[in-house]
């Protein structure tokens, strides 16, 4: 038999169900769409229990979000958020573009219908473990998103409990992509193949050699406008970079990649002919680039293809692994073959930390390392100072 208690101004019933052992509350959670009330019931062992659900419920009615919670959707939170960040200004256009194609493989997924609080930590590792055909830096970005995602929820009581703190983020079954330079034998003919042929023929020919010997990233080296380089004294002035729109359409930044990016740089006597070349060939447009096409930015896609093919057409060499991005890494690696220290090559690569250079060059410095402390033992070796086997 079931003893029922009813609460006043509308609070919910609750009774005891002596059958089984346990207490229910009754509410109503709304009115649905044929008019009709909505009840939900919650269950606890004491009445104790009972009654501190459905006060919390109460509070979470009263917080003008309850009604929103219960037909929010998981996906809903997550473009909430990335909207507030543009609206902020705290995400750049490209990066917008880019979560929104990254929430774009949420949505499309059976999560994408499901509200928040009907997603279990099952559904949740079910669908990170079916994506690690992916690469490991974008199930992170997946990974991410629910983070903030409950993050959120959490806050605002959309949820009684977070079911990220049981989820996985999977490795991926693909192996990581390493960015490698160019052996210093195969740059030595690829600038000797560019040195060759005219400006006509290969367009991209001073791209590929400014990236090479002074460590541009693409986007930085296709901003660059007429006001940026001083011929005069010999410097070149990183201020801006080519990036996307939301709509992922290629558009000229108001700034550089990360605010370390913004810097000065000194244009090597050897680079001197390539710019007053560059100059001799930029056509009038829009914002004085020195590097367009048809008076259009010109697509990196576009440049990698070409590269491509000069490495399988030109140098009769594999072009797997090659990129734009290659030649920048190709620059780094000479300068730490050279002695460079990292806080100095930080500054010349842009990198916001130095923890960003030694991460990315890691075998490099590890190697030139090893060169060095060959040099201290040949020191200490032609001198006499090696320990001498003792042993009779």
């Amino acid at each position: 038999m079931k003893k029922k208690r009813r609460r006043g101004n509308g609070e919910g019933t609750i009774f005891e169900d002596k059958k089984n052992k346990r207490w229910i509350g009754q509410y109503i959670s709304g009115i649905a769409e044929d008019g009709k009330a909505i009840r939900k019931s919650i269950y606890g062992k004491t009445q104790k229990e009972v009654v501190n659900k459905l006060n919390e419920v109460k509070y979470q009615m009263n917080n003008d979000i309850y009604v929103e919670k219960n037909g929010i959707k998981l996906v809903k939170i997550m473009e909430d958020i990335r909207e507030e960040k543009l609206a902020s200004n705290t995400i750049s256009g490209g990066q917008y573009a880019r979560l929104k194609w990254t929430i774009n493989k949420i949505k499309n997924s059976k999560l994408g219908e499901m509200k928040i609080q009907d997603v279990t930590k099952n559904d949740i590792q079910e669908f990170l473990n079916s994506i690690k055909d992916l690469s490991d830096s974008y199930i992170k970005k997946l990974y991410e998103q629910f983070v903030q995602a409950y993050r959120r929820a959490e806050i605002k009581k959309y949820i009684t409990y977070n079911p990220m703190y049981e989820v996985i983020k999977p490795k991926s079954d693909k192996q990581t992509k390493v960015v490698e330079a160019l052996d210093i034998n195969v740059q030595k003919a690829f600038t000797e193949y560019l040195n060759k042929i005219s400006i006509e023929s290969e367009p991209y020919k001073n791209i590929f050699l400014i990236q090479m010997y002074m460590g541009l990233r693409i986007g930085e080296v296709l901003a660059l406008s007429t006001k940026n380089i001083d011929l005069g004294n010999k410097l070149l002035y990183v201020k801006r970079t080519l990036t996307n729109d939301k709509e992922f359409a290629i558009i000229l930044g108001n700034k550089t990649k990360t605010y370390a990016g913004n810097r000065t740089l000194p244009i090597p006597d050897f680079l001197m002919p390539i710019f007053e070349e560059q100059l001799k060939y930029a056509n009038e447009n829009l914002h004085n680039l020195i590097f367009t096409t048809n008076d259009n930015y010109i697509r990196t896609s576009a440049i990698n293809k070409e590269l491509k093919r000069i490495f399988e057409e030109g140098l009769k060499t594999s072009s797997k692994n090659i990129s734009t991005h290659c030649l920048r890494h190709t620059y780094g690696t000479r300068c730490i073959e050279a002695g460079m220290t990292a806080v100095v090559l930080q500054r010349l690569m842009g990198h916001k930390d130095v923890t960003v250079t030694l991460n990315t060059y890691t075998s490099v410095f590890n190697k030139f390392k090893e060169d060095e402390l060959e040099k201290v033992n040949n020191y200490l070796t032609n001198n006499q100072l090696n320990f001498v086997n003792s042993a009779k």
